[in-house]
């Protein structure tokens, strides 16, 4: 009796643990699905972006054209799992590519904000700057710091005198000979 109420307990644990497994395969593969048609669709804006603007490399149309192929096909665009997550539809050199031609739309299509950060204002323009101190700062530029607080030894005067000379016996004792002697312990 206990042998198969045993085998009964291990089944149900099988049954609750291939559920699992099967929740995780839908949830990963929705994920899956879901990258794939945003990479699909930032690509194929990317690519006909650059084409309009008549900027598009070989490269960049070759790449655009066998990634946008292969997500139709297989829902993503490599295979080995070193080059990237499984459930990310674009390698990390494939991202890199598409980051590339996103750069290069952004400077195409404003080009003044790419060569110089500037904020239009009402009499002209002016640089932009960050918020941020910057940490590298010029030689002599920064004061040195000084506490607020009051020095003790101010109120008292200063004292010159003069160092004294420092006194150096005449003495020095005649040299002789060493000499040895034995001592008897005669009590």
């Amino acid at each position: 009796m206990s042998n198969e109420y045993d085998k009964k307990q291990w089944q149900d644990q099988i049954l609750v643990k291939d559920a699992e497994v099967e929740k995780l395969k839908v949830k990963l593969d929705k994920a899956r699905k879901r990258s794939a048609r945003k990479a699909k669709t930032k690509l194929s804006r990317l690519h006909k972006d650059l084409s309009d603007l008549g900027e598009i490399s070989d490269f960049e149309d070759e790449f655009g054209e066998s990634v946008l192929d292969r997500l139709d096909k297989f829902g993503s665009a490599f295979y080995n799992s070193e080059k990237g997550n499984l459930s990310d539809a674009l390698s990390f050199a494939q991202k890199r590519v598409l980051s590339a031609m996103t750069k290069k739309v952004k400077n195409l299509k404003n080009p003044k904000s790419a060569t110089n950060e500037t904020i239009s204002s009402g009499n002209g323009f002016r640089k932009k700057y960050s918020s941020f101190s910057s940490s590298k700062t010029k030689a002599g530029s920064k004061k040195q710091y000084k506490p607020n607080v009051r020095d003790l030894y101010e109120d008292i005067p200063v004292e010159e005198s003069k160092p004294s000379e420092t006194y150096i016996p005449e003495y020095s004792p005649t040299r002789n000979k060493p000499f040895l002697r034995i001592v008897s312990n005669t009590d």
